[in-house]
């Protein structure tokens, strides 16, 4: 990874690890700091999976992973620049139509308790605000509400990358995770590491796309069609405007 002419000479002179790393970090450029660090972090990750799960990577599986880490953390600094940049968010109480040659997705999430699962709801409509698709899934076991609405982001960001299609404009009535995606909050929990998903979609697959709050009678379509998620069998696609959004939608476009 270039950096051994700047570490051998302290390594082979080494005393106890914390004294060698400051050592090392004293001679080495600054500019080789960010991908000695993960890399220390991809080592002590490789010992970990050693001790607890007896699996050990090869030398080139650890530097790797220091450099997709290093990457994605790169990535997103750009994304969250991007929002800062940013006029101040619209906090729409009524849906608009995307930009001509743009669409939009909106996205909600339902929980039950009762039945311990989670509904998703997304809908994909075009500049004049027509159905184009619709997809609901559910997953199990239900999350706390932030969780469940960033899986959500994350399943129809999936979706759509993998229908090609780029010019899209999320929407979410979720405040929480697009002050996270667009914010400067670094974690390590479970809801951190869903975001950061979804920031490296935005960064490579869905450059041309990115993720807006809006009020919840904003996002009527998404929220009817999460709760309808709750009692299917599976994951379903629409072709056709469902019967459960049908109306919804004939009034957002008139």
């Amino acid at each position: 990874m270039g950096l051994w002419n700047e570490v051998s000479y302290v390594v082979s002179n080494a005393g106890n690890i914390s004294s060698t790393i400051f050592e090392i970090l004293q001679h080495m450029q600054p500019s080789h700091h960010p991908i000695f660090n993960t890399l220390m972090w991809s080592i002590w990750k490789n010992r970990n999976n050693k001790v607890c799960n007896d699996s050990t990577d090869t030398c080139q599986t650890i530097c790797n992973r220091a450099t997709s880490l290093l990457q994605s953390w790169t990535n997103a600094q750009e994304v969250k620049q991007q929002g800062c940049t940013r006029s101040t968010p619209r906090h729409e109480t009524t849906w608009t139509t995307p930009s001509p040659g743009r669409y939009k997705c909106n996205v909600d999430a339902s929980f039950s308790e009762a039945l311990d699962i989670v509904g998703i709801g997304m809908c994909i409509r075009d500049s004049e605000g027509a159905f184009v698709l619709a997809r609901t899934e559910w997953f199990s076991p239900i999350t706390d509400v932030n969780i469940g609405e960033a899986i959500g982001l994350l399943k129809a960001m999936v979706w759509v990358r993998d229908l090609h299609l780029w010019n899209m404009d999320f929407e979410v009535d979720s405040k929480t995770v697009v002050d996270y995606i667009y914010g400067k909050q670094i974690g390590v929990s479970d809801f951190s590491a869903i975001i950061t998903h979804c920031v490296h979609l935005l960064c490579t697959d869905l450059m041309n796309s990115h993720v807006s709050f809006i009020r919840r009678q904003a996002n009527e379509v998404a929220h009817s069609f999460a709760k309808a998620a709750l009692s299917e069998a599976s994951f379903c696609d629409y072709y056709h405007i469902p019967t459960c959004i049908e109306s919804i939608i004939i009034n957002e476009m008139h």
